[in-house]
């Protein structure tokens, strides 16, 4: 049923003029504004002594997706549900008439055509110069959410409710991410490109050049558990005129997600992990992971997208698998002759200020060989190897020698933990001894 409402009071000075979207000889489209609501001021008709005209309410940004061609103004119009003004104005500029309608009730010789859309280049000047540039820079951001993945940092502890310190979370959390990735990116670009590009220098070149447009691009932040929302910039990757490296720079960021921020760590996964980067670059991208997974504070959480459900990233409780991605190494002496330890106890005087700690026993005050030292493992021990807790320690652990081996034996929580190996390093043992002790207060907790 077609509601036309005539004669109604109307305050057109009311309206400000903001700038005329289509002129021919005289305005065609103008947008007005009143009362902070825009309004676009189309002319349809003109008759004897008149000109007849549509006023209806738009938001901006129905005026940006019309400026920039991507609706006409026939949808525009048609798709519009809010009152229309069919407004009668003498060529004086007095009103002369005006009705009320819906936009199903306007005449069709009323309406655009069907392929009415806008080819419009505003000058720096004019008014929807910023809109447009505001506009797509929203528009870009939406479009960098929509593909977006998630991870979120949770505290365990529910001391301080579900908020995180700022110390925590720069220091530890984010900068172990960061430098995973950073990691990751540098070992994937030489695996992918070195053999192709022989020039090592020119490589190394390439890959500087192009890593401030590899990062992800922090899209969306929530708080308490601090969650963010990371995406590849592809139009950043866009000036990038090697077609291979631009496809690599593309797809690095979300092979990264899937290798290095998985929930599984499946041996398809891992195989793949193993295959394709040297233990040196797996050392240096999964540590600062683990040392996440592993804190027995806070959990890290990975979705793929903003309406998806979180995971969790689980420390991997399988010691072949851990091992496997980063295997600690103790060396095996592989003489047939047998091998004689001995611990040797030194006494000397060093420079505090020398940061070398090397000590050449010749210039020592005394020395003595044993076979059996005791030492305490402390924080700084855990600490040292990347295993940090948040409460003091100081473990006994007894070292001695045998013909072809070294034992070390210590005990924590009454539980006995040993290790045997074949090696002078002494400190590969206490590394592996330690981080047995870890596991277990991992475990435990």
């Amino acid at each position: 049923m077609k509601n036309n409402i005539k004669n109604i009071a109307f305050d057109f000075n009311s309206f400000e003029k903001i700038e005329d979207i289509i002129f021919l000889d005289e305005p065609i489209l103008t947008h007005l504004k009143r009362n902070e609501k825009d309004f676009l001021f189309y002319l349809v008709d003109t008759i004897e002594k008149s000109d007849i005209y549509l006023l209806f309410e738009v938001d901006e940004d129905s005026i940006y997706e019309y400026l920039t061609k991507k609706v006409s103004l026939k949808n525009l119009i048609q798709l519009n549900k809010n009152i229309f003004y069919l407004v009668e104005q003498d060529f004086e500029g007095s009103i002369v008439n005006i009705e009320i309608t819906g936009s199903e009730f306007i005449d069709e010789n009323y309406l655009p055509h069907e392929d009415s859309f806008l080819e419009y280049e505003p000058t720096s000047k004019s008014y929807y110069y910023s809109l447009i540039e505001e506009f797509k820079a929203k528009s870009y951001l939406i479009s960098l959410r929509d593909n977006a993945f998630y991870v979120k940092f949770s505290p365990k502890n529910t001391k301080y409710s579900d908020t995180i310190g700022l110390n925590e979370l720069a220091n530890s959390l984010l900068s172990n991410l960061s430098l995973s990735f950073k990691n990751f990116l540098k070992a994937d670009f030489f695996q992918e490109f070195q053999e192709i590009r022989t020039d090592k220098n020119k490589l190394t070149s390439l890959y500087k050049k192009l890593l401030p447009d590899l990062d992800f691009r922090m899209v969306d932040l929530k708080y308490g558990s601090f969650e963010v929302g990371l995406a590849v910039d592809s139009l950043m990757k866009g000036s990038i005129e090697d077609k291979e490296v631009k496809e690599w720079a593309i797809d690095v960021g979300y092979k990264y997600k899937n290798l290095v921020l998985d929930d599984d760590y499946d041996n398809d996964t891992v195989n793949k992990i193993v295959e394709n980067y040297s233990e040196e670059d797996r050392k240096k991208i999964f540590n600062p992971i683990f040392q996440i997974t592993e804190n027995p504070n806070y959990s890290l959480q990975i979705k793929d997208s903003n309406k998806s459900k979180y995971s969790t990233i689980r420390r991997i409780k399988d010691k072949s698998i851990r091992e496997k991605i980063i295997p600690l190494k103790i060396e095996t002496n592989k003489t047939a002759i047998d091998t004689e330890y001995e611990i040797v106890q030194v006494t000397t005087v060093l420079d505090k200020n020398n940061t070398s700690k090397t000590i050449k026993l010749e210039n020592t005050l005394f020395n003595t060989s044993t076979d059996k030292i005791e030492i305490n493992l402390t924080n700084k021990h855990f600490s040292k190897y990347g295993f940090d807790l948040d409460f003091e320690v100081s473990i006994p652990l007894v070292i001695t020698t045998e013909v072809n081996q070294i034992r070390l034996i210590a005990t924590y929580d009454d539980y006995p933990f040993e290790i045997t190996y074949h090696s002078d390093k002494i400190d590969d043992g206490i590394q592996k001894i330690t981080f047995n002790i870890y596991e277990y207060i991992l475990d435990k907790n």
